[in-house]
């Protein structure tokens, strides 16, 4: 639209019209000059801005200037200009008939108007004004308008906006860009502070989208809400933007769902085995009343109405046997009421199920709250295994093995039996449990126990002695997590027992990061673990220099490990195993902010690696892992573009990481080789304490799906500044113990190599071990593990053959609201559908030796296809816990998902359970890795199960199998419906 004409213009020509007018006769001669010298023609170098009136920080993307322009002599080009800088050029394309009529001497075109669609990041912060100008046909440019530019206020968005609730992410996530400076995010919930986040995390996206603001590369800010911090009721957040100089903005936040009735379910037991009444108990709060709470399986089958016994009692009037009378919670209601209910177990359907109570409140919101595990019978009990049993070892601390270890009894009453074998895992922190400073420090078996406490702290758990008689005691397989690593001594400093807390007031001793000093040990509070507020800044040097560090830990470890020596001379029977030192690292844990190890008798191994000096010389005791090829001073200069003089001025990159340089490379494969040289030497020395490899594990964490599998692969991230790879973790005299949580549990995500996670940790240790595992996600403390995710990360593990299992376990679904601090969704068990799925893979199992694959399409709660596909022409349903499979061809079939590094070592069984027509012909198909196939008839030795028996090639792979059927034309609509697949060694072919 026309939004004015120039006044002064228009005064000209009333002046001279007035002039005409006086003088008359004269009009026709003085008309044209008059017109001519006092005022420029009306229809040149005409224009206008329509909109915006100001661009500031109200939009957050893309900006639209909208307007005309118009000559007499056309338009060529229309120009955006910022700062004396051209922006972007247009060419007039809207229809504005608008003006053509305000103008119609002027005869311009009708197509006048344009339009720019400006991207925010493309206009420098410090701009004032945008101008628009154009070019007539004749080159001639003039001003068009301007726009006012207020960029003062900071502007940012939210890259989550799923709502906050109990069992969620809650996670806040965005981006900020002010001026030069970060910006503060604080997040606000019914006008009480919340969160406060600093928007300086590295956003290559936002800085790709906003190339003139230096400060879009670090505009990033995260961090994870806390449920049990947030008023009660439902409501949307505030997130506020502070860029500290006074400018401020303001965005809506994600919605928080608080606002469901809670509370906590407690029966005799967390698992119980045919109990004659399970007896429920609970305590339920709710601001507006409790209406209703019934009693349930998880799978719906109802089983009663809870009975109103006490109103507006206290938490701690309901019995814990976890924690103290006295204790009353953190719950966000002081007062609940008190409800119970005895359900006869003959009430409750066979099998494994999951009782739950559905609580309604006043105003008709929900909530379920977990109840008990319980299961009818565990006919595998006293069965026998063709083959070798997986063995389950179940986490637990002295206060557990002192009180008859409840979850440890209730598991085995569960699961044992068969080809399942349950047994505990206990941990020793050798350079901790120590006879102190007046004994040099030496390993104490028998720590003792007024010591283990400190100002009202748990320095550490039990002693070595004390998990080996428990061992005996519960004649149960053991493995002992000997621990030298970060985690021993995060929880506090004790420098007269602890060898590490000693040694790291030696700046020597220490990881020291690119600027060249160490940080305090506490420099990071707040980080997630299993630990509170670990210490884990200051982290011990793992350079072959570090005399002091390796000669103790070397003498405590030994020492420890010849008392399990001595205790499996004793009791042979007994089965003991150790896993060392959980989190293997170069210091991670300043993430994107801080690298290490600059120490510099690191640096002084890092040129000897690189340049086949010292240790690394030929014959050295390191040569065998040394850089290959060996370079010289000058071939270091080449790669580092540095111009250093000699050997001693080598220096690996300091600044901003950046992969595509290949000296950076070669930094980062040392730091893996620091890792993967220390767990060596761990293994080593433990061998020669006694204990065979066999049983010798290590304990390396692999956190994202994507790491290195050998010390000189590509480095891109995390993972690999922390010097981690899955070379690493396998010594030479012992195997690799893997800790995984949630996605990488799972198997999932994309590693570098081409193949899944699992499958790399197979090939370089077909008998690896999961020493530690969860699958929820450590960084989201508060979202627990689904049932899908649950079942997919136990099949992940045992189809990906882990010789043994070990779960984190540490807290209970029920204290989520009522006591929050005891609360981490990555170490709970009881309540949970990971307790559920655990339970029921582990009785699965019973059947089949460790090494089968199983594949049961999902179970009561879960509906999975397991990875496999339709054949060509086939249709695949997923139910509960089994496939249907129809067509209309000549044939139906299913094909497995791709196998790697599953050699037919041994003749293999194949067991198809399911239900199809007796006239159905039935076959399977094994496709070997180098294109062989190997065939058989699916012969039924009981009703619903066939099997066939495919012979032992020990050069050859497994690749994939199809399984086929020829269906009656009558029997093609029923189809086929399987129930599982399994592939087991035959104990005789």
């Amino acid at each position: 639209m026309i939004r004015y004409l120039n006044k002064k213009l228009l005064l000209t020509i009333i002046v001279s019209a007035s002039l005409v007018a006086i003088v008359g006769g004269a009009t026709s001669s003085v008309w044209p000059q008059i017109k001519m010298s006092m005022a420029p023609p009306v229809c040149e170098a005409r224009g206008s801005v329509d909109t915006p009136k100001i661009v500031d920080s109200t939009d957050l993307t893309s900006i639209y200037i909208e307007g005309w322009a118009a000559d007499s002599a056309g338009i060529n080009r229309v120009e955006m200009w910022a700062n004396g800088k051209l922006l972007d050029s247009v060419k007039p394309s809207i229809v504005r008939t608008d003006v053509t009529s305000a103008l119609p001497q002027c005869k311009f075109p009708t197509v006048s108007g344009y339009t720019f669609a400006l991207t925010r990041g493309t206009i420098p912060p410090h701009t004032s004004a945008l101008e628009v100008r154009a070019a007539n046909g004749v080159g001639k440019v003039f001003k068009v308008g301007r726009v006012p530019v207020d960029f003062s206020k900071p502007f940012g968005m939210l890259d989550v906006t799923e709502p906050i609730k109990a069992d969620g992410r809650n996670l806040i996530s965005g981006w900020v860009v002010a001026g030069k400076v970060p910006v503060k995010v604080r997040i606000f919930a019914q006008d009480t502070k919340v969160l406060e986040l600093l928007a300086s995390n590295q956003r290559n996206d936002v800085a790709k989208a906003f190339s003139a603001w230096p400060q879009a590369a670090i505009s990033g800010f995260e961090g994870v809400l806390p449920m049990h911090k947030l008023p009660r009721g439902s409501y949307r957040l505030r997130v506020l933007f502070e860029d500290g100089k006074g400018h401020n903005s303001e965005i809506v936040g994600p919605l928080v769902i608080n606002d469901l009735p809670f509370g906590k379910i407690l029966a005799q037991h967390d698992k119980m085995m045919s109990p004659g009444t399970v007896a429920l108990r609970g305590w339920l709060a709710d601001e507006q009343g409790i209406r209703a709470a019934y009693v349930e399986t998880e799978a719906g089958t109802q089983l009663g109405k809870m009975t109103l016994t006490k109103k507006e009692q206290l938490l701690s009037a309901f019995s814990d046997p976890r924690f103290n009378r006295d204790k009353a919670g953190d719950a966000p209601l002081k007062h609940g009421d008190l409800y119970d209910l005895n359900v006869p177990f003959s009430a409750i359907p066979s099998g494994l199920q999951r009782l739950q109570v559905r609580v309604e409140d006043m105003a008709g919101n929900i909530a379920v709250l977990p109840g008990p595990l319980v299961l009818d019978k565990n006919p595998a009990a006293k069965q026998a295994c063709a083959g070798e049993k997986l063995r389950v070892f179940y986490p637990g601390g002295v206060v557990d093995f002192r009180n008859k270890f409840r979850q440890l009894q209730e598991l085995r009453d569960m699961t044992q039996g068969g080809c399942v074998k349950i047994g505990f895992r206990g941990r020793v922190e050798y350079l901790r449990t120590t006879k102190g400073e007046q004994a040099d420090y030496v390993f104490d078996p028998n720590f003792p126990e007024h010591l283990r406490d400190r100002n009202g702290k748990g320095m550490t758990g039990e002693s070595l002695s004390e998990i080996l008689d428990t061992a005996l005691r519960f004649r149960a397989p053991l493995m002992i997590t000997l621990d030298g690593g970060v985690w021993a001594d995060s929880k506090f400093a004790a420098p007269d027992l602890d060898i590490v807390d000693m040694l790291e007031q030696d700046e020597r001793a220490v990881q020291w990061n690119q600027f060249g000093k160490s940080e305090p040990d506490d420099a990071l509070k707040g980080l997630a673990g299993a630990t509170e507020s670990p210490e884990l800044a200051r982290m011990m040097s793992l350079n072959r220099y570090n005399r002091r560090f390796l000669d103790y830990k070397k003498r405590n470890l030994q020492a420890a490990v010849r008392e399990i020596v001595k205790f499996n001379q004793t009791h042979p029977d007994s089965y003991v195993m150790i896993n060392l030192d959980p989190d293997e690292y170069i210091n991670p844990w300043f993430y994107l902010t801080q690298w290490y190890d600059y120490n510099p008798d690191t640096l002084r191994q890092y040129r000897e690696w690189l340049l086949h000096l010292g240790p690394y010389a030929n014959g050295g005791e390191l040569a065998f892992s040394r850089h290959e090829p060996g370079l010289t001073l000058a071939d270091a200069n080449r790669i580092a573009k540095r111009s250093w003089k000699k050997v001693s001025d080598i220096d690996p990159p300091r600044k901003t990481i950046d992969y595509d340089d290949p000296w950076q490379q070669l930094w980062t494969q040392f730091k893996r080789h620091l890792v993967a040289r220390h767990y060596d030497d761990l293994a080593a020395w433990v061998v020669e304490a006694g204990l065979p490899p066999a049983r010798i594990y290590t304990s390396q964490t692999f956190i994202q799906a994507d790491v290195a599998v050998s010390i000189t692969d590509r480095a891109n991230g995390w993972n690999d500044q922390a010097g981690v790879s899955i070379e690493g973790a396998k010594p030479r005299h012992g195997h690799m113990g893997v800790i995984l949580y949630g996605p990488g549990s799972r198997n999932e995500g994309k590693p570098r190599s081409g193949s899944s996670l699992i499958d790399n940790i197979r090939r370089v240790d077909p008998e690896w071990g999961m020493v530690e595992f969860h699958p929820a996600t450590i960084a989201f403390p508060e979202k627990l593990p689904n049932h899908n995710e649950s079942y997919a990360t136990m099949q992940a593990l045992i189809n990906g053959g882990a010789h043994f299992l070990s779960p984190m376990w540490g807290s209970y679904v029920g204290d989520r609201i009522v006591h929050p601090n005891n609360f981490k969704a990555y170490d709970v068990m009881e309540g949970s559908a990971y307790e559920y799925q655990f339970v029921w893979w582990l009785r699965a199992m019973q059947a089949r030796p460790l090494g089968s694959l199983f594949y049961p399409f999902g179970n009561a709660l879960v509906k999975s296809n397991d990875g496999w596909i339709p054949a060509a022409e086939t249709q695949l349903k997923s139910e509960y816990g089994e496939l249907h499979l129809t067509g209309e061809g000549m044939h139906i079939g299913l094909v497995s998902p791709q196998w790697e590094m599953r050699y037919l070592s041994s003749p293999t069984e194949l067991f198809v359970t399911g239900n199809w027509p007796q006239q159905a012909r039935a076959s399977a198909e094994l496709l070997l890795e180098d294109g062989k196939k190997l065939t058989c008839a699916l012969q039924s030795p009981g009703q619903n199960r066939a099997r066939c028996l495919f012979p032992a090639d020990k050069n050859r792979q497994m690749s994939r199998l199809t399984l086929r059927w020829q269906l009656p034309a009558s029997q093609k609509k029923a189809g086929v419906k399987i129930s599982d697949v399994a592939l087991k060694f035959a104990e005789h072919p």
